[in-house]
């Protein structure tokens, strides 16, 4: 066997050993979201809507959430919340129960973003919204007048906010009242009334 023959075994294992080692098989790369295009969304019945606002929060797409809001939006907070987390919807200085389309999706940007609705925490590494949603053998319809075709979906609820650096979760749960209402062949979500306490 030549010399160089000799040296091309070695030199080839180098090679193999050396483009393996850039490979590890137990730390897969990290993958890139899916950025899901709103107009792909489909809301043909409740539970189809209230899925997506699932996906909406897990993949922090505000285009998303926007599509599944009617126009005419509004969370709602419990009493015991007002104090708390009321914003000044009318304008007379008293924080109110309830809050528009508008602000809603501020306080979400500001949740996917930065980590929290006043952007005082910096955004998590993983945001997951968990409902449990009932069958529809639970959901009620809506007694007011003109909202004939609505549904109210009471969903248990878990939101979790996770931070790898400080190995932290925060966590809100509780109960929330879903209003939601079709249009043309869509459904969306008119009324969010948080039932849960802070």
């Amino acid at each position: 066997m030549s010399f160089y023959n000799r040296l091309r075994f070695p030199l080839f294992l180098a090679v193999i050993l050396l483009a393996l080692s850039c490979r590890n098989p137990f730390h897969p790369p990290l993958q890139e979201p899916v950025d899901t295009d709103p107009e792909e969304v489909l809301c043909r019945n409740p539970r189809e809507l209230l899925e997506n606002l699932q996906l909406a929060y897990s993949e922090r797409n505000i285009n998303i959430y926007k599509a599944l809001l009617s126009e005419d939006f509004r969370f709602e907070l419990i009493s015991s919340e007002v104090d708390q987390i009321g914003t000044d919807m009318t304008g007379d200085g008293i924080p109110d129960s309830w809050w528009g389309y508008d602000q809603e999706v501020q306080y979400t940007q500001n949740l996917f973003k930065e980590g929290s609705s006043d952007s005082v925490h910096q955004p998590p590494d993983e945001l997951d919204l968990r409902l449990t949603i009932p069958p529809e053998t639970n959901w009620e319809s809506d007694p007011e007048l003109g909202h004939e075709d609505w549904w109210i979906i009471p969903c248990g609820f878990l939101l979790r906010l996770t931070f790898y650096e400080n190995n932290s979760v925060l966590s809100a749960s509780g109960v929330a009242r879903f209003s939601v209402k079709p249009e043309g062949d869509r459904w969306y979500i008119a009324v969010w009334r948080d039932e849960s306490n802070l």
